[in-house]
């Protein structure tokens, strides 16, 4: 009886983890949408956008198979892996997961001034420079911009997303 509680608890658990990564999936898919990209990268707001992700296998797969629903489809969708520095510097955004959290400083200054959207799960990212970080607390999930980062790069986030997290970065801080 005993192993079937641990192995209940243990599912549990894992559908849990599935539940945030597909969370977290959809908030990037939703970035992504509700981002511009400056006129000379051709790119209209969510459209032939490359998502690279690096370091989560997880999120990787679940932003695939959301890459394959019509509604990615129409926006021109398309996610890899990659970690050469030309690919990422090629990518249109970049979702950086914690197996790269010691070397995400050095992936953002590979991007830095290029409208690169940069969004990551890994705490103290966007204070660190990064544009959108997600946060998973007391079983919610918010996110971070650093609109100073956002700036930089030339890209525009939609008002409507901006007013649904927590900004830092502005002009007068």
């Amino acid at each position: 009886m005993l192993i079937f509680a641990c192995a209940s608890t243990l599912f549990a658990q894992e559908d849990v983890k599935a539940g945030v990564n597909d969370l977290k999936a959809v908030y990037i898919f939703n970035f992504i949408r509700f981002t511009d990209w400056p006129l000379r990268t051709g790119l209209k707001r969510g459209s032939d956008v490359k998502l690279l992700v690096l370091g989560d296998r997880d999120i990787l797969s679940t932003m695939q198979s959301i890459a394959e629903k019509k509604a990615a489809r129409e926006i021109g969708l398309s996610v890899e892996s990659c970690a050469t520095d030309s690919c990422i510097s090629a990518a249109s955004a970049l979702f950086i997961g914690s197996g790269e959290r010691d070397d995400y400083p050095r992936l953002l200054d590979l991007v830095a001034g290029h409208p690169v959207l940069t969004i990551s799960d890994i705490p103290g990212f966007a204070a660190h420079g990064g544009m959108i970080e997600i946060r998973y607390d007391n079983k919610k999930l918010t996110f971070v911009v650093n609109l100073q980062a956002v700036n930089r790069s030339g890209l525009y986030i939609s008002a409507q997303l901006l007013q649904l997290g927590e900004i830092i970065g502005r002009d007068h801080e």
